[in-house]
């Protein structure tokens, strides 16, 4: 059984501008025999840069993306970017 969700970090803001890092979390559970095995991974996504004057977006490559597509995959984003 596996199971995934896209996760949402603590804001931080720095000299007026906030980051927010976006993870996706990976859990998974295997029986073997008598045994049952589990692992995870925690991996970044993408980050979300906010100011008074701008909110963006980018993969963790650097490409900016839509804002609203991480808003889909995270929806505790938007009400964050509102008090942002």
């Amino acid at each position: 059984m596996e199971k995934k969700r896209v996760t949402i970090s603590s804001p931080v803001a720095i000299a007026g501008t906030t980051l927010i890092l976006i993870t996706k979390l990976s859990l998974n559970c295997q029986p073997g025999g008598s045994n049952i095995f589990f692992s995870g991974v925690k991996q970044p996504v993408g980050i979300v840069v906010a100011s008074p004057s701008t909110k963006k977006a980018f993969e963790i490559t650097g490409k900016e993306i839509p804002l609203n597509q991480l808003i889909q995959e995270a929806p505790g984003l938007a009400g964050i970017l509102e008090r942002a």
